[in-house]
């Protein structure tokens, strides 16, 4: 028996006296990947009734369909029927700086004294990474150069098959709007062509890895209050503990002024070593309104030992959750049963929001500065400095403290300033003349 699903109405045309289960169990099936359910469970109206399909006459697309979110112009999701096939051709340019990036990865791992694999799948063949990057007193990595949008599911179907297969997953990207961002560890790079990251030594890292920050919250404080109003001038008198920017918090004790800091940037290559050898670790920071998703973190060792004292840590379960802008919308509308393939009823989508830049879920509030001692509920490899490997060596994390000149090996260590360069003192600040 065929029936004809009307995709703009709740209840799916089905009627008022269809089961509200079956309906919503009818909605998760429709949304399966092809490759979980009948191919041929859904076909063009057109074709049903014996009729040609332009799709199918078209010659690159069949009469079989499925069925995906789409967000609309005015940012409502609805969902869309499309014919197949499904999948994602990337873009030459796309493939240059997948190509680029993987490399780049690869490379920097080999110059720390690394074992690196390049798309090879894992023992029991549950994941097959871009680059996997065997861990050395750290975590071993499962990385992904990812430059268009993948969906939800694949990116948390993805990053659950490389922690089955004992891997941290990490997802490098140029778009902190791609799906991607808080679904699974990430890093977020600039956006450049694919010969700079073929060329670069080391990229900076825009995105993904944060700092832990404590401070005493009164009147003197560089920092305002998180509860904002009038405790943000005042203060609440409490302790505050929150994940922020390196660039931010590098600028404490210093005249620190805003967000965005001014202080020396990392590099993906000394966060990457650095989760390989054991000086920078993963954190999931789960969310307080649904337990399932929350913040994939890049943090150093003893900065997420800390936070365990405090709060609970937890593995993340890579579980999809609906988010509030993506609830499904209904018009309600009655549906159009003709073939509409190759006719311009496609709308751009809205904008996507940035994601992975929130802090209020990444601060906590507490009485006392001494951790009360939380047992974790995963283990907390406690570690000394990273082992040397290689010519590339993780950095101490966090950076070293402002104010002393960088210049030299070793440096300088005079009082210094601060400028465009680093820190530099009189003698080394730049147009000076030294001997």
């Amino acid at each position: 028996m065929e029936t004809v699903l009307e995709l703009d109405k709740e209840d799916l045309g089905l009627g008022r006296d269809a089961e509200p289960d079956i309906v919503e169990d009818l909605k998760t099936e429709l949304l399966l990947p092809v490759a979980e359910r009948d191919r041929h469970l859904l076909v063009c109206p057109e074709s049903s009734r014996g009729r040609p399909c332009k799709a199918e006459l078209s010659g690159v697309r069949s009469s079989y369909m499925y069925v995906r979110k789409h967000r609309g112009p005015d940012g409502k999701v609805r969902l869309r029927a499309a014919h197949l096939p499904t999948a994602y051709e990337m873009t030459s340019e796309e493939r240059d700086i997948h190509k680029a990036t993987k490399d780049f990865l690869a490379r920097t791992a080999q110059s720390a004294g690394l074992d690196v694999l390049v798309e090879k799948a894992s023992k029991f063949r549950a994941s097959r990474p871009d680059v996997t990057i065997v861990g050395a007193g750290g975590v071993s990595l499962g990385c992904e150069a990812q430059f268009y949008n993948a969906s939800p599911s694949t990116v948390l179907r993805r990053s659950r098959a490389h922690a089955e297969a004992a891997l941290t997953a990490n997802w490098v990207t140029h778009d902190d709007r791609f799906h991607l961002i808080d679904r699974a560890n990430w890093m977020l790079i600039n956006k450049l062509p694919w010969r700079v990251i073929a060329d670069a030594d080391d990229l900076p890292l825009v995105g993904g890895y944060r700092v832990l920050v404590e401070w005493r919250c009164e009147e003197s404080a560089e920092r305002p209050c998180p509860y904002g109003g009038l405790k943000e001038k005042t203060g609440c008198g409490q302790m505050h503990l929150q994940w922020d920017t390196p660039q931010r918090a590098s600028d404490e004790g210093t005249g620190w002024t805003s967000f965005m800091g001014s202080g020396k940037r990392v590099t993906v290559g000394q966060i990457l070593v650095g989760a390989a050898t054991g000086g920078v670790a993963p954190l999931f920071v789960r969310s307080r309104k649904d337990r399932r998703s929350g913040s994939h973190l890049w943090v150093p060792v003893k900065d997420r030992d800390k936070w365990a004292g405090y709060r609970e840590v937890d593995p993340p379960t890579f579980e999809e959750t609906t988010e509030p802008d993506d609830e499904l919308h209904f018009s309600g509308r009655d549906a159009d049963t003709t073939c509409q393939f190759g006719e311009k009823t496609w709308h751009p989508s809205a904008p996507l929001k940035r994601r992975g830049i929130d802090s209020v879920e990444l601060t906590i509030t507490v009485d006392n500065p001494r951790p009360s001692l939380v047992r974790a509920s995963v283990p907390i490899q406690r570690t000394e400095e990273p082992p040397v490997l290689a010519r590339r060596v993780a950095p101490s994390i966090p950076l070293p403290a402002p104010g002393i000149c960088e210049i030299g090996a070793p440096k300088c260590g005079k009082v210094a300033r601060l400028y465009p360069g680093g820190w530099r003192c009189e003698q080394h600040r730049p147009g000076a003349l030294s001997a």
